[in-house]
């Protein structure tokens, strides 16, 4: 169907009422005709809603647990009672958070979660700070911040016990959905911690929010990027504790994987040759090559050296006898090892999501993060794989 044509007559009284006005040929009518709407991208709450749509639900799980325990460590360390007033979870853009903080003396405590990339931290209210300072001084525990004083190296170091006893808090509340190692990296200052994370950086802030008798209410908070939690929501999902795998799409994959075709290559020989060799060669010459004609050559699969083999003839073409299989590589064998090792019940469903995280990101094998770990010698691990 052809599109319609308009004719020379009306084409003349088209332009005939746009000069006179009668047809709106400005920008702001055309806008105001499409019903458009301006939108602004540096608002955090569309850029929240738009451009991060997958929650973590495990956080809320993790944070639930970590109040108690929290409330307990810092109950003993200022030596009267503490209890929990409130715990969230939202995600903010870090500069919005630090400007929340209203320029108050603050320590940031700078933090790794092992295996996941990027730096996350620990941050405590100005009041929570003080008060410890002056329990373990002695003291009653009472928030007094000093007017015009930045806080000591002193003060600091006294503070390190009670932040690392959070981080193992912290940690144990990882446990029983991923089994995260913590480790601090150092201390931070206001404005020292700027070149740590990019204002921009959108970050789940976890607040754990406490109060007691003589100590007001103070949060806690946990800064953790989003970019640096992203691979657990995979690891973390439904469906990545389902133990049983369909028969049909386990048959399915092994007949795909069977007919996928992969490049041998057989490599004759490999010699050096200077430059002016090279450059002085003509048709005729003869380069001796290193491997004698009675000894086998190297085969390779995709890259990996699998076979050995004999170059002969077979219905007047070339042909290699093969005369040797190779042990596969390690870094073959490390994608079904896991499988292998937690059907024996050598590992848990979470240790192996570990070190496949580790393996994804620190490109460690998975072997070897599960010995670095200390979670298994490397002796047991290759007797159960056969190595």
């Amino acid at each position: 169907m052809t599109e319609p044509v308009l004719e020379q007559e009306q084409i003349d009284q088209l332009i005939e009422a746009i000069d006179q006005g009668q047809v709106p040929t400005q920008p702001d009518a055309l806008l105001s005709a499409r019903n458009a709407v301006l939108l602004d991208l540096s608002d955090p709450t569309w850029s929240h809603d738009r451009i991060i749509r997958r929650p973590l639900p495990v956080l809320n799980l993790v944070f639930d647990r970590l109040g108690p325990s929290i409330q307990v460590t810092l109950t003993k360390t200022l030596r009267s009672p503490v209890r929990v007033e409130g715990i969230s979870v939202e995600l903010q853009k870090f500069g919005e958070f630090r400007r929340q903080l209203k320029g108050a003396r603050t320590l940031f405590e700078m933090i790794r979660l092992d295996p996941l990339a990027g730096i996350s931290m620990l941050v405590l209210a100005p009041t929570m700070t003080y008060a410890l300072i002056d329990a373990l001084m002695g003291g009653l525990g009472i928030a007094d911040i000093p007017e015009g004083r930045e806080i000591s190296d002193i003060e600091i170091r006294l503070l390190s016990k009670v932040h690392l006893d959070l981080l193992r808090d912290f940690e144990n509340a990882w446990r029983s959905w991923f089994p995260l190692r913590v480790e601090h990296m150092r201390t931070d200052r206001d404005n020292q911690v700027m070149s740590s994370i990019p204002e921009g950086e959108v970050c789940y802030v976890g607040t754990i929010r406490l109060a007691g008798d003589v100590l007001p209410v103070s949060p806690i908070y946990f800064v953790l990027p989003y970019t640096s939690l992203e691979p657990l929501l995979e690891a973390t999902s439904a469906r990545a504790g389902d133990r049983e795998v369909d028969a049909n799409w386990r048959a399915n994959l092994q007949l795909n994987v069977l007919e996928v075709e992969a490049t041998a290559r057989a490599i004759l020989a490999d010699t050096s040759l200077s430059a002016a060799r090279v450059r002085s060669l003509r048709a005729g010459d003869i380069i001796e090559l290193d491997r004698r004609c009675d000894e086998d050559i190297d085969i390779r699969v995709e890259g990996e050296l699998i076979f050995r083999g004999r170059v002969g003839q077979s219905h007047s073409k070339y042909a290699i006898r093969i005369s040797e299989r190779r042990q596969i590589e390690r870094s073959l064998t490390d994608r079904t090892a896991g499988q292998a090792l937690l059907r024996k019940g050598l590992i848990s469903r979470e240790q192996l999501a570990v070190v496949q995280l580790d393996e994804r990101l620190n490109r460690k094998s998975l072997l070897d993060s599960i010995v670095n770990r200390g979670w298994l010698e490397r002796r047991v691990l290759e007797n159960a794989l056969g190595l």
